[in-house]
């Protein structure tokens, strides 16, 4: 089930760092100008069309937003296609139709070209129930695979960010000590500097002061004491 879901996803955005567009998919999603209404009386399922505009699956809208999800619930309700004349037909009759500028009488074509088929009014609506069941399974994959996307893209690198984002207030502050310990230690660097300078002249000064005076009293010896 869930990769299932990740291939639905693959087909609408990156997922485990793997981009893919509709042509790419294993949905193996078909341009929607392949999909042609059946002619009334002709075959179920795709047939040759009445020369009119190519027709989509159930619940098509040519004016919808991303041709990708527009593509894929084509193919989503094809594969689903349940054998004979049904819903999926006649939204596709439909769709075909819009030539006939009165609803009401579209659906009345549509509907008369499919009878002849076998399509009764029960089979429709049930075939119609059949094929929003496809979409709330299909919405609950998805939504799944949705989902585990947001856990692995956003909830998880949300968390990552924070945790490194942390681990810079750490450093920060870390650098900001190592900083202050640097400073210290300049300033006793400096003070030892200092007193070892004083102390070194403050010895030189008095060995020469005790030399001068060795070298005074010799001096004094030998010309005192005879």
């Amino acid at each position: 089930m869930a990769s299932f879901g990740k291939k639905i996803l693959s087909a609408f955005m990156e997922v485990d760092g793997e981009k893919k567009d509709a042509s790419q998919t294993n949905v193996n999603v078909e341009p929607k100008s392949s999909y042609v209404a059946p002619a009334p009386g002709s075959g179920s399922g795709g047939g040759a069309g009445s020369g009119g505009p190519s027709a989509s699956g159930p619940g098509s809208d040519s004016t919808a937003g991303d041709q990708r999800f527009s593509e894929y619930f084509d193919n989503l309700f094809r594969e689903a296609n349940i054998p004979g004349p049904d819903y999926y037909e006649f939204a596709r009759m439909i769709s075909a139709m819009q030539a006939i500028p009165d609803e009401r009488s579209r659906y009345a074509a549509a509907f008369a070209g499919l009878q002849v088929q076998g399509l009764e009014k029960e089979k429709l609506l049930s075939t119609a129930g059949e094929y929003l069941r496809v979409l709330a399974g299909d919405a609950d994959r998805f939504g799944s695979t949705v989902e585990t996307a947001l856990q692995e893209k956003v909830h998880s690198r949300t968390a990552q960010a924070e945790e490194k984002n942390k681990r810079i207030q750490v450093l920060s502050q870390e650098i900001v000590e190592l900083q202050n310990q640097i400073a210290t230690m300049r300033s006793e660097v400096r003070e030892a500097k200092a007193k070892l300078e004083a102390n070194s002249n403050a010895y030189a000064a008095e060995s020469e002061r005790r030399k001068q005076q060795i070298q005074g009293d010799i001096e004094k010896i030998n010309n005192y004491i005879h």
